[in-house]
């Protein structure tokens, strides 16, 4: 298995599996790195035909299967993250857990999940919560400066089930470049977005679409503070 290649008839079918029984089909411990990288190479081959020929019959089955291997994979990891959870609950409660099968990742959220649940399924038996203060501490003496270099971000800790959900901002778009158009492109559809490029224009591309314009010398980068 760890030598197994992951492509689209391999995405599919651990789908249909993931999607049809209740147990985890089992993964290499490297899956969703080897899914991430089948997925950038399959982007580049899609953008390159869709430079070549905008509606091509290549160029349009390419971004076809990008489309259905994108939903696939992000409906994998629904269907398994669910499953795990209810693993992690079954485990925390004293039942049986196998996890042989897990991808590195997926390992790790095991066992913070069974971590978060041993921790709240103690403190509705009466435990007290080794985060609560027995009582209220008198009041500290103004701290000390830290020492140049020292980090003054505090370590994190695990979040208990009480607090209320915190908000994360969205990852910042590193698949996105800008790029200055050197000469006029007859409009072409990409994988999510019709473009019509002109002479001239300062643009924001995918990395994949920009780096085919780029080696064809159509487009520059523009390179940002």
């Amino acid at each position: 298995m760890a030598d197994e290649e992951v492509n689209f008839e391999r995405v599919t079918k651990i789908y249909r599996e993931e999607s049809s029984k209740k147990t985890l089909s089992r993964l290499e411990p490297d899956f969703y790195r080897k899914a991430a990288t089948y997925v950038r190479a399959l982007e580049a081959k899609a953008a390159e035909e869709v430079v070549k020929g905008p509606n091509s019959a290549k160029a349009m089955l390419l971004q076809d299967e990008l489309r259905k291997v994108l939903k696939k994979r992000e409906q994998i990891v629904q269907y398994r993250q669910r499953k795990i959870a209810l693993l992690a609950a079954s485990k925390a409660n004293g039942g049986e857990a196998d996890v042989a099968g897990l991808a590195t990742p997926e390992a790790e959220l095991f066992e913070r999940l069974l971590e978060t649940l041993s921790q709240s399924r103690q403190v509705a038996f009466g435990a007290t919560p080794a985060t609560a203060p027995s009582a209220a501490p008198p009041a500290a003496a103004p701290a000390a400066p830290a020492p140049i270099g020292a980090s003054t971000v505090p370590a994190p800790v695990f979040q208990r089930l009480a607090d209320p959900p915190r908000k994360i901002a969205p990852p910042a778009p590193k698949d996105l470049v800008i790029v200055h158009v050197l000469e006029d492109i007859p409009a072409f559809a990409g994988i999510d977005a019709k473009y019509t490029l002109k002479k001239e224009d300062v643009v924001t591309l995918p990395r994949a679409l920009a780096k085919v314009l780029m080696d064809r010398g159509k487009v520059r980068l523009v390179q940002t503070a």
